[in-house]
């Protein structure tokens, strides 16, 4: 995988660490509070590799690495869309570190729409798969930072 850091600006700005991985074309990233040492990933993939139809947690498991060698304490596991081009790491995550799960409320809309489109009805259900489900405006804190979630639909409807 390929990281690029871009640094803290001073107070309530994270220190954001992005891991390029070239398999799904997808960045994830790793924001953290350098005042308290707390973290969010956000955007975790699960690695697939098609001609053994098979999933693995490698890209995954090299950023937990890298949260446990800074000796960060992670807080929040994000996806700021649900991944029709890629599965997500996000309960995977959580069942090595206990960090709570959070995507946008506009995920329950889009699971309407797939469990409609894939005849699925019991395929996704965000309200259990999910500690908590943002709408546009909400709070939360990483550490010391005070962090805004802001509804950005494009990409997905449900975008944040």
């Amino acid at each position: 995988m390929i990281r690029r850091t871009s640094p803290s600006r001073g107070p309530q700005s994270p220190r954001v660490e992005g891991f390029y991985d070239q398999d799904t074309g997808s960045i994830q990233y790793v924001a953290i509070d350098e005042a308290s040492g707390k973290a969010a990933i956000i955007d975790a993939v699960m690695d697939f590799d098609p001609e053994a139809g098979r999933t693995c947690t490698d890209s995954a498991q090299e950023i937990l690495d890298f949260v446990r060698s800074e000796g960060l304490d992670l807080e929040w596991i994000l996806d700021t869309h649900p991944h029709a081009d890629h599965m997500m790491a996000a309960a995977w995550l959580k069942e090595q570190t206990g960090a709570p799960m959070a995507i946008g409320e506009k995920v329950k809309e889009i699971a309407d729409l797939w469990r409609e489109l894939y005849h699925m009805p019991d395929a996704f259900d965000p309200e259990a798969d999910f500690d908590r489900l943002f709408a546009d405006g909400d709070r939360f804190r990483i550490g010391e930072l005070d962090v805004r979630v802001m509804l950005s639909p494009g990409h997905t409807l449900g975008s944040i």
